[in-house]
């Protein structure tokens, strides 16, 4: 160090340890809350569950069904009617799955859950 103050080698090493200080604190906090693929992954997947969701609501109304205990309605079921497509994952590989469709308080509640491989929904 001199005597007036900081010189440049000392300055290059306080900025080189305050950037590998940063490197590191990224990293860590990445980990704690996941990889950046992973909410995006999964925002895909919640799409693809509010989809079939509103496939079925089109289906109760086309088919004028009176839902009146908990109702189970397969993809296929949604398919061959028209009103969804194929749904697939981010890597292209075809999904299966139903919705429940519920009546509480003279109100349908729909409940889409699919198995796609790498992604389920919680209790498929």
């Amino acid at each position: 160090m001199k005597k007036n103050g900081w010189g440049t080698t000392e300055m290059i090493l306080i900025s080189a340890l305050l950037l590998l200080a940063l490197i590191v604190s990224i990293f860590f906090i990445s980990r704690l809350y996941g990889s950046f693929e992973n909410v995006n992954s999964n925002k895909i997947y919640m799409d693809l569950e509010t989809k079939m969701e509103d496939a079925a609501r089109k289906y109760i109304k086309n088919n004028s069904i009176q839902v009146t205990s908990d109702f189970r309605i397969n993809l296929d079921v949604l398919q061959n009617g028209n009103f969804i497509d194929d749904i697939k994952d981010n890597k292209g590989s075809l999904c299966d799955g139903y919705v429940i469709v519920s009546r509480i308080n003279d109100n349908n509640y729909y409940k889409a859950y699919i198995n796609c491989g790498e992604y389920k929904t919680a209790n498929y």
